[in-house]
């Protein structure tokens, strides 16, 4: 596996040399050129030649180095990771659902301490005691989840009963207000309920009202 430090020195020979063919230069020019000492380039030289991610032929007065076809596919693959993060077409996933009127279970659960102290320690925040339940797409609702970062709530007991577990995903609400949608391991809702949570009354907020639309994202 290649690490994030041997890197410099396969880009220096695509740099130098383009992907087919090579360049001549020595150790000592590689490690002006990257700011380290002339050790670490040979010990780097010899392991991507190793991994047959270079060819090196080694003379008297220097390196002829070029890249072999897995080190290209590598810097290719790198290429795509950085397009994919810095491409401005990517878009964030978005999802939308109509406000309705929920059972008023909300309330008391995320009320309960055994909550809202793990609330304040993962969100940083405490919660607001009640839920925005929305009307949304099952399938367009787990895609939308399956591209959030899960946050575990654990669950609790006390002296009358237990609670159960529940997972946070992190959203925005109409580009506006920072929320989560919960998913308790054990809910009375239909599957095509999402639940959201935010350190505000969501409805007071944002003035909204049943059957209004709302975007997550």
């Amino acid at each position: 596996m290649v690490s994030e430090k041997d890197f410099p020195v396969l880009l220096f020979i695509a740099k130098k040399a383009g992907l087919n063919d090579s360049v001549k230069t020595s150790t000592t020019q590689i490690a002006l050129d990257l700011n380290i000492s002339q050790q670490s380039v040979s010990r780097k030289l010899s392991f991507l030649a190793e991994k047959n991610l270079i060819e090196r032929k080694v003379f008297a007065d220097g390196n002829i180095l070029s890249l072999t076809e897995k080190g290209i596919e590598l810097l290719k693959k790198r290429k795509n990771e950085l397009n994919e993060i810095f491409s401005s077409k990517k878009k964030r996933k978005k999802l939308s659902g109509t406000v309705l009127s929920g059972l008023g279970e909300g309330k008391y659960y995320i009320d309960l301490s055994g909550y809202q102290k793990q609330f304040k320690e993962k969100l940083g925040k405490k919660v607001f005691a009640g839920t925005l339940n929305l009307k949304v797409k099952e399938s367009e609702l787990n895609e939308f989840l399956s591209s959030k970062e899960k946050i575990l709530i654990s669950g609790f007991s006390t002296e009358k009963r237990s609670f159960g577990p529940a997972l946070l995903f992190k959203v925005k609400i109409n580009d506006l207000v920072s929320g989560s949608i919960i998913v308790p391991e054990r809910t009375n809702h239909p599957l095509d309920i999402a639940e959201v949570i935010s350190e505000f009354n969501l409805r007071k907020k944002l003035k909204l009202k049943d059957n209004n639309i709302v975007y997550l994202t």
